[in-house]
């Protein structure tokens, strides 16, 4: 960069102030004064400053608060230790840029000072911005390095490998540059049976890594049709500015999402670009690629000879051991005398199944002894003899439990017995016949004892009217009606020697008796008419 861009303002050189009224002074002879307006000494301000400034300053600062918009621009603020200053980069310049700018990184930018209007502030409006210490190019490599191998696109995992004897070889070049010339010599030399196919693109300018792309895109497209089995990427050396395009994300994007292996060689052996990182296999210049691509047909043809010779020895030596192999069996005695072998055979077979038959015995015999233990549990575990032992043991059971159970019903019937008995002792029925027989004892000794049975033997019993017992004859008197009871009935009388008394109001009563005199006492009847059964006396 020349001297004159890195050169910064120097107050000195600024013109002094130029004749004229004072900017934003007032009348002080009128009352109310004269000024002027905001936009005008706004514009007296860019006036002044476009005098004092150059067209064009270079400043050194660091980045900070920077903020791509939309539209393209690219805002930002330029400061150093002690001042800062908001600049701005209006996209036809900000697209030119090769690297992204980022905060805390130290530029050198070249650009005008102005005023901007809208907030009267002091502005730089950028036009170039290059990285201070490292070059422009050399940082935007870095930064696009950074990104896709934190995307994977550097995995070796998503490298494919290149095939051993391609059928035919695909290259991206430019059409009148020295490595199509290398890599056709080369391929040629090498392995004249596999065809190129050339798609010439430009290597460097603009939109050159635009062509590359859209060239590795559409040969990946037509590989199959074209039997295309390697692609072969590359250019002659050149500066970094030159071999930029192999540098590019959208370079980057096509190689990675090719199906084809990719060969990429670009300039030199120092040279090292994006493109070469993300291809399947880098080589170190464009010869070197091609050499990759295809085997050497000299080192294929050494290499067949080797193969044949030892295919040779292989085969002479099979062959040596297979006619020895022969000779002996030729000797052998079964091409002497073929039948003694079959004799030999139809033996042997005879003793193996004498032998077979005797061991079948044998094997039999030791079975049976072994089986015979087994066969009596096995026919005592027979589910008859099973059915049977269960049978005797269920009646042997149900003898004891006929005898358990007749022997406690019968003490349940002593008991029940005994319960009977004491219930029938209480049964309101078992005592009225008690009491029934007790009264009838009780009425045989009443009966035994009443003095009927005295008038059944010849007695009889004198009352008077009354029904007073006369135990004695003074006890009667002239007149006294008398009633005599007999065993067989009453008869009444009355006294000779007077009137009979008229009859007490007292109680009076009749024995009755039945035909045969037996009977209880009855009540005698309380009216005066009563009588029994009249006898003359």
């Amino acid at each position: 960069m020349s001297d004159s861009l890195l050169s910064s303002f120097d107050p000195s050189q600024a013109r002094g102030p130029r004749a004229g009224p004072d900017v934003g002074t007032t009348d002080r002879q009128g009352p109310a004064g004269r000024g002027i307006t905001v936009s005008a000494l706004i514009a007296q301000v860019k006036a002044a400053l476009a005098e004092a400034m150059p067209q064009r300053v270079c400043v050194i600062g660091e980045l900070s608060n920077v903020k791509p918009h939309s539209s393209g621009h690219l805002y930002f603020r330029l400061k150093d230790a002690a001042a800062a200053i908001d600049a701005a980069m209006f996209r036809p310049y900000a697209r030119t840029l090769k690297f992204r700018p980022v905060d805390g990184l130290e530029v050198v930018v070249e650009g005008r000072v102005d005023v901007y209007d809208v907030r009267g502030q002091l502005q730089l409006y950028v036009e170039t911005m290059t990285p201070r210490g490292t070059g422009a190019l050399e940082l935007a490599f870095r930064q696009l390095r950074q990104k896709l191998e934190r995307r994977g696109l550097f995995d070796a995992a998503h490298k494919a490998p290149l095939p051993r004897f391609p059928r035919a070889v695909g290259v991206i070049t430019s059409r009148t540059g020295a490595a199509i010339r290398d890599i056709a010599r080369t391929l040629r030399r090498r392995w004249p049976v596999a065809p190129v196919y050339l798609l010439p693109v430009p290597v460097q300018g603009d939109g050159a890594a635009e062509a590359i792309a859209a060239a590795i895109r559409l040969m990946d497209r037509r590989a199959a049709a074209w039997e295309i089995d390697t692609i072969i990427l590359g250019r002659g050396g050149g500066s970094l500015e030159d071999l930029w395009a192999f540098n590019e994300e959208v370079v980057a994007r096509a190689v990675y999402a090719a199906r084809t292996p990719i060969i990429c060689g670009v300039g030199h052996e120092v040279d090292v670009t994006i493109a070469e990182l993300v291809a399947d296999v880098r080589a170190a210049t464009p010869t070197a690629a091609a050499e990759l691509a295809v085997p050497d047909r000299l080192e294929v043809m050494r290499h067949a000879e080797v193969l044949a010779s030892r295919l040779g020895r292989g085969v002479a030596a099979r062959y040596k051991s297979a006619g020895a192999a022969l000779t002996a069996v030729a000797r052998a005695p079964i091409f002497r005398d073929p039948l003694g072998v079959l004799r030999v055979v139809i033996q042997r077979v005879d003793e193996l199944s004498h032998r077979l038959r005797a061991g079948q015995h044998q094997r039999l015999a030791r079975a049976r002894r072994r089986f015979e233990p087994l066969s009596g549990r096995l026919a005592g575990l027979h589910p008859a003899r099973l059915a049977e032992r269960a049978l005797r043991r269920l009646e042997r059971l149900a003898g004891q439990l006929a005898w358990a159970l007749g022997g406690r019903s019968r003490r349940a019937a002593d008991r029940l017995a005994a319960l009977a008995a004491r219930m029938g002792a209480v049964h309101p029925r078992h005592r009225l016949a008690l009491a029934d027989q007790r009264l009838g004892a009780a009425g045989r000794q009443l009966e035994a004892m009443s003095y009927r049975s005295v008038l059944h033997r010849g007695f009889s019993v004198t009352r008077r009217w009354g029904g007073e017992i006369l135990r004695s004859v003074t006890q009667a008197h002239p007149g006294d009606h008398l009633t005599t009871e007999l065993s067989d009935g009453t008869v009444t009388s009355r006294v000779a020697g007077g009137d009979p008394p008229r009859p007490r109001a007292a109680r009076a009563g009749r024995i009755q008796g039945g035909a045969g005199g037996k009977g209880l006492f009855d009540e005698l009847p309380r009216s005066n008419d009563a009588q029994g059964t009249q006898a003359d006396v």
